[in-house]
This record gives structure tokens, sequence and C-alpha cells, in this order.
């Protein structure tokens, strides 16, 4: 941040994510370390690298105007898409690491897109990047109050996305689930498939398609802006509360449902930010709401994930949905 531009700091996010992703593949699946100092390794590496990539990018392309945006900032629920149902489908057990593999090869292409395509710098928001965020923190009268709304929307569309993955694997603790009410016992369908032709799908549907939302609204009024965050974190919300009925059919709407709302807080925002932040607050801007919602992912991974799914299967253990073992509560 100190010695970088913006779009330095975007090719450091790459490298850094690179590395991160070749330690599971050197150390874990080429050297069979068992150690968890090599998760803590990864995590650590990979949660600078979208600290550093996310806000950076998104001030970034602001500048190609908002349909191209809007088709940049699908990339992401489309890349889950590829990895959770089509490699979710087809890789057999003991071969996960080609999900590293195949992530690891994407990003010289990324990188390469990103060189020959991405915008210079802004003249409004030249400088390195630690410059610029400290330069707007000086200002805040002039964009900090008119983000707040955006922070909270980004925290409750990010809270939901991360913790539908520990409610997922929580309440669905067993190699099987069945396809209708959560005492049943039959028709049942591998949890992998569930997954990969179900769950992962309306959940990738949702969070692409809402971030196209935005294109279609009339956004002309204070009003409308307002009536459109409460209804996209109110969305999240429902999603996440569906979720306690452990019916499975209805945990796929839930998921849709929850990351539909994310994506149209993401697609708002952004329309938000690109709209009424001028551009040299725009970093500033970006990576303070990206930090919400990174904030809202520690809550939503951490104990407060497992309490929730605790309380979801309280007093409600079935054969196949939230199975009381000592292994999987402990």
């Amino acid at each position: 941040l100190v010695f970088l531009q913006p779009n330095g700091i975007v090719y450091l996010a790459y490298a850094i994510m690179f590395v991160a992703l070749l330690i599971p593949i050197i150390f874990v699946w080429g050297e069979d370390m068992k150690d968890l100092s090599v998760v803590y390794l990864q995590y650590t590496l990979g949660g600078i690298a979208i600290g550093l990539f996310e806000g950076t990018f998104l001030s970034i392309i602001s500048v190609l105007g908002k349909k191209t945006k809007t088709f940049a900032i699908m990339g992401a629920p489309l890349g889950f898409a590829v990895h959770n149902i089509l490699l979710g489908s087809v890789l057999p057990a003991g071969y996960e690491v080609l999900y590293y593999v195949y992530s690891a090869a994407c990003i010289p292409v990324a990188v390469a897109i990103f060189y020959f395509y991405a915008p210079l710098a802004d003249a409004n928001s030249q400088g390195k990047g630690c410059q610029i965020f400290l330069k707007s923190l000086q200002q805040p009268q002039q964009w900090l109050l008119a983000m707040l709304p955006w922070f909270l929307a980004k925290f409750a569309g990010n809270f939901v996305m991360e913790d539908a993955f520990p409610l997922l694997y929580l309440t669905f603790n067993t190699p099987h689930v069945p396809l209708f009410a959560p005492s049943s016992t039959s028709p049942t369908i591998p949890f992998k498939y569930y997954t990969a032709f179900y769950y992962f799908v309306l959940m990738a549907l949702g969070d692409t398609i809402s971030r196209r939302v935005p294109e279609v609204l009339n956004l002309s009024t204070g009003k409308a802006w307002g009536f459109w965050i409460v209804t996209s974190i109110l969305l999240c919300i429902a999603g996440e509360a569906l979720n306690f009925l452990l019916i499975p059919i209805i945990t796929g709407f839930a998921a849709f449902i929850a990351y539909f709302g994310n994506g149209l807080v993401y697609g708002l925002s952004a329309q938000y930010i690109d709209a009424y932040i001028a551009a040299e607050h725009r970093y500033t801007a970006y990576n303070l709401w990206c930090f919400a919602g990174d904030l809202a992912g520690y809550a939503g991974q951490g104990a407060l994930s497992v309490k929730i799914a605790e309380s979801a299967c309280e007093g409600r253990h079935y054969t196949y949905i939230c199975h009381k073992s000592q292994e999987v509560w402990d």
C-alpha cells in the first residue's frame, strides 16, 4: 500500500493468491503434510490477497461504466459455480487437489486480462494506495456518511453468504440428504449431488442474476435507493431464516433468496459508489465497504455460525439431518 499504486496492488494480490494456492498443492498433496499450520498459512495468504484485491479492483474498473462493471462483478459467482457445480460433480474423492490446480492455472490468465484491458489510474486518484486512503480519511465529510448504509448492507450480505456453508454442513451432516421432510429416510440423494446439482446451482443463480438487477431498476430518487437497499437486506435475512425449516427442497430456495439479496447488495453498492462518490474517494470507499464484508465473514464463519446451526437443530435430530453424534458437534 505504501509503495504501490492501485494497479500495482492488484498485481500483488494476484501473486499472493498464486502462492496461497500452491501451498496445498506442494505441502498437502505433494509432501503429505497434515499439520494445521499449512492451513493457517494458506488462509492467511488467501485472506491478504482478497483484502488487497477486491476493493482496489472495483475502484479501478469504475471508469469502464456501469454495464461493463456489472458483467465484471458477475465473475465471482460464476467462478464459484465452476468450482462447486462443474468440478464438484465430476471430481472423484481423492482428487480434491485439482481444485487448487485449476485455480492456480487461472491466475496467469487473469493477470494477462488485467494487464491488457484494465484502465489507467484516474488523474484524480493517482498516487500510492496508502496516500489515497489517508487523504480520503482526512475528508470524511465528502463521502463517509453516504457510505454508512452500504457498509451495513455489505455486512448483512457477507454474513449470510459466509454463514451459508457452516450452516449447511452442520445441519446436513451425513453423507445423504432426504428430499422432503427432515425426518424422512426415503428417498435420499448423496450429499455431494444434492449440493452440486441443486443447492449450489440455486446459490450461484441467485448471486449472479441479482447483480444484473440494478441495471433495470429505476434508481433516480433517494427513496428508490433506500427501498432497494432495505429490500436486499430483508432478502438476506429471509433466506437465512428459511434454513431453520430444515427441509432440503426449501433450503435450496433459501440459498437462492439469501444470495440474491447478497448479489443485489453488491450490484446496488457498485452503482451507487460509482455514481455518487467522487473518483478520488472511491478507492477508500470500496476498501472500507469490503472491510465491512470481511468483518461479517469472520462473524459468519466463527463460533456464532456454530451457535446458529445448533439453534436450528435444537430438539430436532434425525437420521440424515442434524444427526447427533459426538464427532459432528465436538
